[in-house]
């Protein structure tokens, strides 16, 4: 297990959704391609144009994410306020308090 931070999870899962919406353009592609393509041009873009590899590397790179979400610990991280701020001071119980 590791420990990342929650701004990390977001990190990943934004990476995330990035590689599967392009997995799924590829993917579409290959139908479309399929559909209106000789067999042999469909190869010449799947096999020797390198979509394929692409398409493997993204699936390769989301899967290594999942796993990295998947066995990590989230570890909650709060905004440093900064000392000087009389309004954070108000809100969060410091100094300045009205009514005291």
């Amino acid at each position: 297990m590791r420990t990342i931070s929650q701004y990390d999870v977001q990190m990943y899962k934004d990476e995330l959704k990035g590689l599967r919406e392009e997995m799924t353009n590829i993917l579409v592609e290959m139908e479309h391609r399929q559909n209106t393509s000789s067999r042999e041009a469909f190869s010449r873009w799947w096999d020797e144009g390198g979509a394929m590899r692409h398409y493997f590397d993204l699936k390769g790179k989301a899967e290594r994410i999942e796993q990295i979400l998947q066995y990590s610990i989230v570890e909650e991280e709060f905004p440093r306020m900064k000392g000087g701020d009389p309004a954070m001071r108000h809100r969060y119980g410091g100094g300045d308090q009205e009514g005291q």
